[in-house]
């Protein structure tokens, strides 16, 4: 999950304090206000400027297009309204989509071609030409050899920065303008920005990342390694966001590689497995050299859901991480969640889940052996 490590000035990185969440489901998304800055002239087409400032030239709004960073292809599906504009995407992005709600409530997606990249997102400028499109996303902030033979082939580019929660905000405004989507995407944001505030309300003001706080440590879920949010990931904005402390906050980078003795000397409350990989709560639990950690003692080793995108990273379904989060951090069990995915999906993706589907996002089976699992965001 690349990005810069440089935090948002307005909400990244923020020293929110904790205590007992209220029980409450959080409104995510707002009612759209102000105006977005146009990004068509009357008729010389769309001039967008990119996350890293940088203006993007469009003849018209993009119908096709190309995303090779991993969380741009749902994130485009979503500010669309629909998959029909998604003309290729990464290989990784599909892997999330498949036997996820996306894939189910849109299969077409399983069929969208996924050459566009090689390894460290290098573009297949070949394969890329040959999908036609309108305008290709890529990072911004990897080095211009992944840019360049994109410009070089005559293909318009829009580069990302990613990381933090003025760039998720960011890169949602960056696909409503290119797609000719202002407003969905301008409700998108100011939805995010209305359950941040109310989240915020419903923590006391100090607490959060202080010794004293519930520690959560998020694992990436590699089965070949132990890979830990630090300081500079959004994973832990994300943990002091919900009143908690991250005890790999003082490295100062996005993933670091541990071992099991730092693992163990940490020995956080609450242990978290992403998405990147098969790693599951039973293996932790099963594993003897972990059985002194208290999150295995205590059985709070939770893989993160996974619905229309992963949770972990920063998408359109972020706030319900927080929520989900907070649930687990102070004990509320976050009610109102499953309404609130309901809800949500619904104007994302166009499609409600079923109380099966949602036990499947929700991995209710993955964590049935972790505690206060059972009825989860009822």
């Amino acid at each position: 999950m690349p990005g810069p490590t440089v935090p948002s000035p307005d909400v990244s990185r923020r020293r929110l304090l904790g205590g007992a969440l209220a029980a409450a489901t959080l409104p995510i998304l707002g009612t759209a206000c102000g105006r977005a800055e146009p990004a068509a002239g009357t008729g010389d087409g769309l001039r967008v400027t990119d996350l890293t400032g940088a203006t993007v030239e469009l003849p018209r709004p993009a119908r096709r297009v190309v995303t090779i960073p991993l969380p741009a292809a749902s994130m485009v599906v979503a500010v669309n309204g629909g998959p029909e504009v998604l003309a290729g995407m990464n290989a990784a992005s599909r892997t999330a989509i498949e036997g996820s709600f996306l894939g189910t409530a849109h299969p077409e997606l399983l069929k969208v071609p996924t050459e566009v990249a090689g390894a460290e997102f290098a573009p297949n400028v070949e394969s890329v030409l040959a999908l036609e499109p309108d305008v290709v996303i890529q990072w911004g902030d990897r080095g211009p050899g992944i840019v360049e033979p994109l410009r070089k082939a005559g293909l318009t580019v829009a580069r990302l920065t990613y990381g933090t929660q003025k760039d998720l905000e960011g890169a949602i405004t960056l696909y409503g303008k290119l797609l000719g989507k202002q407003q969905r995407a301008e409700k998108m944001v100011n939805g995010m920005r209305t359950a941040l505030k109310r989240l915020r309300g419903r923590l006391p003001a100090s607490g959060a990342g202080a010794e004293n706080a519930p520690s959560v440590l998020y694992l990436r879920g590699a089965a070949d390694g132990l890979q830990a949010g630090g300081g500079a990931s959004y994973n832990h904005y994300v943990t002091e966001l919900v009143g908690a402390r991250n005890p790999a906050a003082r490295v100062d980078d996005e993933q670091v590689t541990i071992d099991r003795e730092q693992l163990l000397k940490w020995d956080p409350d609450i242990i978290l497995l992403g998405n990147f990989g098969p790693a599951a709560p039973k293996d932790l639990y099963a594993e003897p050299a972990l059985a002194t950690l208290r999150a295995v003692r205590e059985r709070r080793v939770y893989k993160v859901p996974l619905g229309g995108y992963r949770w972990d990273p920063p998408s359109q379904e972020s706030p319900l991480m927080w929520q989900w989060l907070a649930g687990l951090v102070h004990g509320t069990g976050a009610p109102g969640l499953r309404d609130e995915v309901v809800r949500q999906y619904a104007f994302l993706y166009g499609a409600e889940p079923t109380a099966a589907q949602l036990d499947v996002i929700l991995r209710t089976k993955a964590n049935s052996g972790s505690r206060d699992y059972d009825d989860f965001g009822r």
